[in-house]
C-alpha cells in the first residue's frame, strides 16, 4: 500500500507542478488576448466617432466575435441607431442571446430596440422571456420600467412594478424607478419617501433625486420639504439644500446643509453650493456658505470673494467683517488692488463717505488716474446717502465731470436740473429699478427743472420713502405730463411701506383721472391687490375684471386672471 500511495503522491505533485506550469504559461496569453480585444475595440469606436459606419459595423461585429458580445451589440446599437437602421442590431441579438440567454446588456438592448422599432408586444414577450430565466432577479423589471418612463408611459412602468412587488416580494430592490414613478405621478409626498430611501442606499443619486423632486410644483413643495427635513443622513440635506436654490428660497437652502460636518465632506459641500449660488444670483446664500468655507479653511480670497457676495446682496455691514478679516492675509499692494475696491463700496452704501475717503488716501500710491475717478464718484454716492450734496459735489470735483458724467447727471437732478440730468442718464452704467424710473420720468416730461421731483429723488436717495412719495405726489400737480407716473411712484412707495391707506388714493386718482395712461391698468391691478387684502374680494374681482375688458393687451393681464381667480375661490396666488 505504502508504494501505491508514494506513486500517487509524486503524482500529484507532478500535475499539481504541470497546472502551475500551464497557469504561467497561460497567464501572458490572456493577457495579450486582454490586449487584442481592446484594441479591436478601440479602432471600432474610433471608426464609429469619424462617422465611417460601414467599417465601424464590421469592427464591432469583429468585437463581438473576439467574446466581449456586449460591448460589441451596444456599438451596433449605436450606429445602426443613427442610420436609422434600429431593426439590423436583431439578427445579431437572436443568436447571441441563444448563447447567452441571461446576459443583462443584451437584454436590455433587445427590449429596447423592439420599443423603438414600436413592436410593444414583442418587447413584452422578451420582457416575460427574461424574467421566466431569471425569476428571483430585479433587473429586467428595472431595465423595463426604466425605459417607459424615460418615455413617459408611467402607467405602463406602474404596471411593471406592480408585478416586480408580486414576484420579489418588495419593490426595495427598484426604489430609483419607484421614487421617478412617483414624481412621474405627481405624487410628490411619496416620492420624496422613495427618494429618501434610495439615497440612503446609493449615494449616487444626489443629482438624480434633485432633477426629479425639482419638478414638484410650488403646491406640492412643502410635502417635498416635510419629508426632506425629517431625514438626518447629508446626502438627503444636500438634495434639499439643492432643491431649495432651485425654487428661489436660497437662504433655506443654506440652512439645509449649514449643519454639515468634516465626516459630510461639509466643506466640499458648500463650496458646491456657493457655487451654484452665485450663478443663480443667490447672494447672501452664497455669501453664507463662502463665509463658512473661510471660517473652515481661512483664505484671504474666500474672504473677499464672501464680502463681494455680500455686497451684490446689498449687506455692506457684514461685507466690511469679511474684508477686515481679508485684510489679514494680504500684503499693501493686493490691499489696495483687491480689497480697497469693495470696501470703499461698503463704506459708501452704509454711509460713511469720510472713512472711504480715508481708506482712498491710505492706498493713495496703489491708485490711478481712472481709479481715482471711479472712487470720487462712489464716494459723492455716500455723501448723497447721508443728505449731503454739496460735499458729494465737492467730491466730484477732484474728478473730472463732464457733461455725460453719470454720477453728476444724479446730483443734477436732486439739485432739480432735469436737463442736465436727462444728459448725463443717455447711457447709465446699471439698469437698476431706480434708473430705470428716473430715465422714464425724463422721457415723459418735456420741463428742463423741478425742485419737487428733485427733492423726492432725493428723499428716496437718503431712504426717507415717506418724504418721497409725498414729494412725487406734489410734482405730480407741477408736471401734468409725467403726472400719471409721478403719481404711480409714489404709490409704489406708500405700498413697499406697507401704506396701502395711502397708496389706494393714488391708484383710485390714476384709473379715474388718467384711464389713457401707461399706469392706468397697474392702478387697477394695485386697486385690487389692496382691497383684496382688506378683505374686499367683491371690489378686488370688479377691478381686476375691469383691467381685463379695459386693457386686453396689457402685460398685467395674466396676472390681473391669477388675482380674479384667487379673489372668487380664496386660494392664494402663486
Amino acid at each position: 500500500m505504502k508504494p501505491v500511495h508514494a506513486r500517487r503522491t509524486r503524482l500529484w505533485a507532478l500535475l499539481s507542478k504541470r497546472v502551475l506550469i500551464g497557469a504561467a504559461l497561460l497567464a501572458p496569453l490572456q493577457q495579450i488576448d486582454a490586449q487584442a480585444q481592446q484594441a479591436i475595440a478601440n479602432r471600432a469606436f474610433d471608426l464609429e466617432q469619424a462617422g465611417k459606419f460601414t467599417e465601424a459595423i464590421a469592427a464591432w461585429r469583429a468585437v463581438i466575435a473576439a467574446g466581449d458580445a456586449p460591448l460589441g451589440v451596444l456599438g451596433l446599437e449605436r450606429i445602426f441607431s443613427q442610420i436609422a437602421q434600429d431593426d439590423s442590431v436583431l439578427p445579431a441579438l437572436d443568436t447571441l442571446l441563444v448563447r447567452h440567454p441571461t446576459d443583462r446588456v443584451l437584454r436590455g438592448v433587445q427590449l429596447r430596440v423592439l420599443r423603438v422599432l414600436g413592436r410593444e408586444r414583442a418587447a413584452r414577450q422578451a420582457f416575460e422571456a427574461w424574467t421566466t430565466l431569471l425569476p428571483g432577479d430585479p433587473v429586467p423589471y428595472r431595465e423595463y420600467a426604466g425605459q417607459l418612463l424615460a418615455d413617459g408611459r408611467s402607467a405602463a412602468a406602474d404596471t411593471v412594478l406592480q408585478e416586480a412587488t408580486r414576484s420579489l416580494g418588495s419593490t426595495k430592490a427598484l426604489l430609483i424607478e419607484v421614487a421617478q414613478l412617483r414624481a412621474a405621478l405627481g405624487l410628490w409626498h411619496q416620492a420624496a419617501l422613495s427618494w429618501r430611501d434610495a439615497l440612503e442606499a446609493q449615494p449616487y443619486l444626489e443629482q438624480a433625486a434633485v432633477y426629479s423632486l425639482a419638478r414638484a410644483s410650488a403646491a406640492h413643495r412643502d410635502s417635498v420639504r416635510v419629508v426632506l427635513r425629517a431625514a438626518s443622513g447629508a446626502r438627503v440635506r444636500r438634495v434639499l439644500g439643492a432643491l431649495e436654490l432651485q425654487w428661489g428660497a436660497a437662504r433655506d437652502g443654506w440652512r439645509a446643509i449649514a449643519g454639515l460636518t468634516a465626516a459630510d465632506s461639509a466643506y466640499e459641500s458648500w463650496k458646491e453650493f456657493a457655487d451654484d449660488a452665485e450663478r443663480q444670483g443667490a447672494w447672501l446664500a452664497a455669501r453664507d456658505a463662502l463665509a463658512a468655507m473661510h471660517r473652515e479653511r481661512p483664505s484671504a480670497t474666500l474672504a473677499l470673494r464672501a464680502a463681494a457676495a455680500s455686497l451684490s446682496g446689498h449687506e455692506p455691514g457684514p461685507a466690511l467683517d469679511l474684508l477686515h478679516a481679508a485684510r489679514r492675509g494680504l500684503d499693501s499692494a493686493q490691499t489696495g488692488s483687491q480689497l480697497l475696491p469693495l470696501e470703499v463700496r461698503a463704506l459708501t452704501l452704509l454711509g460713511r463717505p469720510a472713512d472711504a475717503e480715508a481708506r482712498v488716501k491710505e492706498s493713495a500710491r496703489f491708485i490711478d488716474e481712472s481709479a481715482r475717478r471711479a472712487y470720487s464718484r462712489q464716494i459723492a454716492w455716500g455723501w448723497i446717502r447721508s443728505g449731503e450734496v454739496d460735499r458729494a459735489q465737492a467730491a466730484l470735483g477732484a474728478a473730472t465731470v463732464d457733461d455725460e458724467d453719470e454720477s453728476g447727471a444724479w446730483i443734477a437732478l436732486y439739485h432739480g436740473d432735469l436737463a442736465r440730468a436727462r444728459t448725463g442718464l443717455r447711457r447709465p452704467a446699471e439698469a437698476t429699478a431706480e434708473v430705470v424710473t428716473v430715465v422714464a420720468l425724463l422721457a415723459r416730461t418735456r420741463a428742463d427743472s423741478s425742485v419737487e421731483v428733485g427733492a423726492a429723488f432725493f428723499a428716496l436717495a437718503r431712504g426717507d420713502s415717506a418724504q418721497a412719495a409725498a414729494r412725487f405726489e406734489r410734482a405730480a400737480d407741477e408736471l401734468s405730463d409725467a403726472a400719471p407716473l409721478l403719481l404711480a411712484i409714489a404709490a409704489r412707495v406708500q405700498a413697499a411701506r406697507r401704506q396701502d391707506g395711502l397708496a389706494l388714493p393714488l391708484w383710485q386718482r390714476i384709473a379715474a383721472r388718467h384711464a389713457a395712461a401707461p399706469e392706468a391698468a397697474e392702478a387697477d391691478l394695485e386697486w385690487g391687490r389692496a382691497l383684496r387684502r382688506r378683505g374686499d374680494a367683491g371690489g378686488a374681482a370688479e377691478r381686476f375684471e375691469h383691467l381685463i375688458l379695459s386693457y386686453p393687451q396689457s402685460a398685467l393681464v395674466p396676472q390681473a386672471r391669477r388675482e380674479l381667480v384667487a379673489a372668487r375661490t380664496g386660494a392664494s396666488v402663486s
